[in-house]
């Protein structure tokens, strides 16, 4: 047996020597072969989709479409005498949270209270904070549909604002259950107090409106009279008729002008979805500036639980975003020490945004994310209107991991938007949504006190649509800058050492 396996080594030896270089370049190519299948697989891109663009526009609240409120049940626990009238004698103003008593604004906590998790303790909940003016409201029952938790909302109510805002809060809270894990907060500009219509202004209101019907005659019908009036006129009579339009122009526009009220128009609802066309507020008409960094910093100061989101309206969760968190941080943390309320030192838990392309549903997990980034309808937010916004860092790494079952944690001009706690500094309260720039000084100061920024993999925010381009406002924008330059001044003497920002990766 010996004899016989020396008889063969020796061959083979022979044969590997006659043959060496042959076996040698099979080898070598079967060896650039294997590594090739490994690195295609490793990286295999995923299969592109072709564009399937939808014909719809995206309508927050289109989920409840003819469905008609139930008018002998509210969902909402409402406060002060609302949505009638606001009982001024029982309740309690607060001054903003930041500038206090020194600033101009000023905030009414709990007009509407959320009963849904009254009973929760502050440990076993988040809370998305968010804030809105009267015409973004319907959005809420969009974040309603998929958090789950308390959700704490500040509207913008100058004047008639808040009878804009009741009318469409009170048919939310008889259409929809998930209206009860809302709580309502108003804040206004003290020279624009909040106001309520009676409930005979209402009436006298609805009696003087023109009915739509069809005996009504059509601005096409009246239009084409003109145009074969004007045929028929000469030279002559034709001059004299443009002369006297012009004086009967000038004197109608003065007459509205002057009969122009400061009231709140009488929203009309079809169905629970909300109306389909712009509604006017006295905001928009009167051009004054949203403070949206009071409306951030009163939501998340009305938060009850110990950890919350800052977010916007607009911006969706992914699938169990909040029940992903706490469980993370209770895995992370222990029970016994988030039982007795602990939290992390000086971490903020960052959450990646992303939006889509008009057309596109927003994605409810990942792995749909990732699809649509793969066929270019998905991008992180603000992509092409500011490119630094939004870009967190680690982004193609992000895109590339494998989605989680929960959520896991893998420069001042950065504007994340994050899990955190009362002990993060408010936002600049003097700073405006129309001059821009209104959350990069919370993070630079973040950043100076040496926050650690981790990024949370498996969980995200979706803005609806994407937007194209943003509203041009140079003399806030102006101002805005000039406040910055302020506020990042004060911030260099405060924190002269200017430490860099941290971000952590890993899980």
């Amino acid at each position: 047996m010996t004899k016989c396996l020396r008889i063969c080594g020796s061959y083979s030896y022979r044969l590997t020597r006659r043959h060496s270089t042959i076996l040698l370049i099979i080898i070598f190519i079967l060896i650039l072969t294997t590594i090739f299948h490994l690195y295609g697989y490793k990286h295999k891109q995923q299969r592109r989709i072709p564009s399937q663009v939808g014909d719809f526009e995206y309508r927050p609240g289109s989920f409840l479409k003819n469905k008609q409120p139930n008018k002998n049940f509210s969902y909402c626990h409402f406060q002060y005498g609302l949505p009638k009238e606001l009982k001024w004698n029982s309740l309690k103003i607060h001054n903003s949270p930041e500038i206090g008593a020194k600033g101009p604004y000023r905030v009414i906590y709990n007009a509407i209270k959320g009963t849904k998790y009254a009973n929760q303790t502050k440990y076993n909940t988040v809370t998305y904070s968010t804030h809105a003016t009267p015409e973004f409201l319907y959005h809420v029952v969009e974040i309603a549909r998929y958090w789950e938790g308390p959700i704490s909302l500040s509207v913008f109510v100058p004047n008639y604002d808040l009878d804009i805002t009741m009318q469409i809060m009170s048919q939310l809270c008889h259409c929809y259950p998930g209206m009860a894990k809302v709580s309502l907060h108003l804040f206004y500009h003290q020279n624009h107090p909040p106001i309520m219509r009676s409930q005979r202004e209402i009436l006298a209101s609805l009696t003087t409106e023109t009915p739509t019907t069809t005996a009504n005659i059509t601005t096409e019908q009246i239009l084409r009279n003109k145009l074969d009036n004007y045929r028929k006129l000469n030279n002559k009579t034709r001059a004299q008729y443009i002369q006297w339009v012009r004086k009967n122009k000038i004197a109608r526009m003065m007459k509205r002008m002057s009969l122009k009220k400061n009231t709140a128009p009488n929203l009309k609802f079809d169905d629970c979805s909300g109306p389909d066309y712009d509604i006017p507020t006295f905001r928009k008409e009167n051009r004054i500036i949203y403070p949206i960094n009071v409306g951030r910093n009163s939501a998340r100061n009305a938060s009850m639980s110990n950890y919350f989101l800052v977010s916007d309206i607009e911006m969706v969760p992914s699938d169990g975003l909040a029940q992903k968190f706490l469980k993370m941080v209770r895995k992370l943390m222990g029970d016994k020490k988030r039982d007795e309320g602990c939290i992390f030192a000086k971490t903020i838990f960052v959450v990646p945004l992303f939006e889509v392309e008009k057309g596109e549903m927003i994605p409810r997990d990942k792995q749909s994310l990732v699809r649509l980034v793969t066929a270019n309808r998905a991008f992180y937010f603000h992509q092409r209107v500011c490119s630094h916004c939004q870009r967190f860092p680690g982004l193609q790494s992000w895109l590339l991991r494998r989605s989680p079952s929960g959520v896991e944690y893998p420069y001042h001009r950065w504007e994340p938007l994050y899990f955190g706690t009362q002990r993060e500094p408010w936002y600049s309260e003097t700073l405006s949504w129309e001059g821009r720039q209104d959350k990069m000084t919370q993070m630079l100061e973040l950043c100076l006190q040496e926050y650690r920024m981790v990024v949370l993999d498996g969980g995200f925010l979706s803005h609806a649509a994407v937007m194209k381009t943003m509203v041009h406002h140079s003399n806030a924008e102006r101002l805005n800058n000039q406040k910055y330059l302020n506020i990042i001044g004060k911030l260099k003497q405060k924190y002269p050492d200017r430490p860099q920002c941290r971000v952590m990766w890993g899980c």
